[in-house]
């Protein structure tokens, strides 16, 4: 566990596939491109002849930087078909969520991304904070489709998204 860092094309690529943007061919692709050039690797130009370097060697103060602010970006618009998604999935057929639950599922949804007792203690906090997601009304379901948005945020910028 947590052996190797995701290369940026491959936080990049899995990211993209979490928000279900950008399934073909379509403007804007090039800016991904961009993306993992500012966390270290530029498409089709590796450093040597032995190609990208793999592991820790991704990860700096800088690089750390992009990849967490890359994702969070990415995962921070519930109108993107993958987060709006995981928000429907979550209702589960309007019952209340419990914060354990909540938690639980969106790991589920998002990966399955398998944490550490630190990674989940501080979800935890963050889920209890505003009790069970609750789907009755129409401001309880965009409370809890915003608690949703920001819990995939604090998940892709933990430890083990980026550790893959």
């Amino acid at each position: 566990r947590f052996q190797k860092v995701k290369s940026p094309i491959e936080l990049v690529a899995g990211t993209i596939k979490l928000v279900g943007t950008h399934r073909s061919v379509e403007e804007g692709l090039t800016a991904f491109n961009t993306a993992a050039s500012l966390m270290g690797q530029q498409l089709m130009n590796p450093p040597t002849v032995e190609g990208w370097h793999t592991g820790k060697e991704w990860i700096d103060g800088g690089t750390l930087n992009e990849r967490v602010n890359f994702a969070v970006n990415q995962v921070g618009d519930a109108s993107k078909p993958g987060i709006a998604d995981i928000i429907k999935r979550m209702e589960n057929g309007g019952a209340p969520l419990q914060p354990k639950d909540f938690v639980d599922r969106t790991l589920d949804l998002v990966g399955p991304v398998a944490i550490g007792a630190e990674t989940r203690a501080a979800l935890m906090v963050h889920a209890e904070t505003d009790g069970d997601l609750q789907f009755g009304t129409p401001e309880q379901k965009q409370q809890s489709a915003d608690r949703t948005v920001r819990i995939v945020q604090l998940i892709v910028s933990s430890l083990e998204y980026q550790f893959g």
